[in-house]
């Protein structure tokens, strides 16, 4: 692997001393450099382990290491004599300060989960979910094969107004204004053998747009008085720590965003990974901040035709510029390393 020691020093401003055995014979210079209290950055990840134990085992070594790949990743190739800018900047990358942490947000749940959906899917939702977490099913009609004779979770309908929140403050709101409580519902099917215009489903929700008053329902509930056309439309409200949606992607109210909240899934009906991940949500957690900007990456329609769209860019940290107490002297062996990296790339060049 061709190594260019000065050009590689005129780019990163500093004087480069070549060497060829520092893993051996020239093991000594590595120590000498991990004893200065700079970052030390190795340039062979092959030799990692041997780096690593060697600093361990001298007295006085304070320095950082940082281990960077130039073989594999510049300096191995038919154009290998043209990859010094390349090699510069992976070593100068590698010396860039470490990131700072992610901000992250505590959440809390209980297991509390809400599924949305037709009934017969999400009833076999349920049933993967319920041995770990406190299931709540909001009916959105009977689907294909509607509910199970057996009553085994909570089930609400009605017209959903509003779905918010994240990750253990759900909060979801609807209008319950079907004629049948499901809460006094035994399931028994009478009603749905007495209607006679079929418009009682086995979600055993009445619907309005079939029904023609004959209320042959109310007759035969009156022993469990699960049925009342009189019933006022009641606000509901509760809150939740995670939501299972099984409706489409279009269905509304829902999340538009691109990144849905944390805690809110959609489920195929297929994929059980997303089950897996809804099961494991149960405690507290730390999940990245997520920062909301109302500024646009391109011109709207309120904006001038000639307007330029606006730029995004980032600036390097500080501590990426060379300083008073930046060493002068390095030695980069065939292998390559070198401490102290302070990146002036600009001189390369385009």
């Amino acid at each position: 692997m061709p190594l260019q020691a000065q050009a590689l020093g005129k780019a990163l401003g500093e004087d480069l001393t070549l060497h060829t055995t520092l893993c051996r014979r020239e093991a000594g210079q590595f120590q000498k450099a991990v004893k200065t209290g700079e970052t030390v950055v190795v340039a062979c990840t092959q030799e990692k382990r041997l780096f690593t134990e060697l600093a361990e085992q001298t007295e006085g070594a304070v320095s950082p290491i940082r281990f960077v790949n130039i073989r594999e990743t510049g300096g191995w190739g038919r154009e290998a004599e043209h990859a010094t800018p390349k090699m510069a900047a992976l070593l100068a990358a590698a010396r860039l300060p470490e990131p700072e942490p992610v901000p992250t947000v505590t959440y809390k749940t209980e297991g509390r989960v809400l599924i949305i959906g037709a009934i017969d899917a999400a009833e076999r939702a349920a049933s993967f979910l319920a041995d770990a977490m406190q299931v709540t099913i909001f009916a959105q009609g009977p689907g294909n094969a509607g509910g199970s004779q057996e009553r085994r979770f909570p089930v609400v309908a009605g017209r959903l107004q509003e779905l918010k929140g994240w990750l253990g403050a759900f909060e979801v709101s609807w209008d319950a204004s079907n004629p049948i409580d499901l809460d006094l519902c035994t399931r028994c099917n009478a009603c749905v053998a007495a209607c006679p215009e079929q418009a009682i489903g086995l979600d055993y929700q009445v619907d309005l747009s079939r029904c023609t008053s004959h209320r042959d329902c109310v007759k035969v509930c009156e022993a469990a008085g699960a049925i009342d056309f009189s019933r006022d439309a009641r606000p509901q409200t509760e809150r939740f720590d995670v939501v299972l949606d099984l409706r489409s992607e279009k269905a509304s109210p829902s999340f538009t965003s691109h990144a849905l909240p944390q805690g809110y899934f959609r489920w195929d009906g297929q994929d059980l990974q997303t089950l897996l991940k809804v099961r494991e949500l149960v405690g507290e957690f730390e999940k990245p901040r997520f920062l909301l900007t109302s500024k646009s990456c391109a011109p709207t329609a309120a904006t001038s035709k000639s307007a330029a769209a606006p730029v995004l860019t980032f600036a390097l940290p500080k501590p990426c510029a060379p300083t008073k107490a930046a060493s002068k002297s390095w030695s980069i062996p065939t292998c390559a390393w070198a401490a102290g990296l302070a990146p002036r790339l600009a001189r390369l060049g385009p």
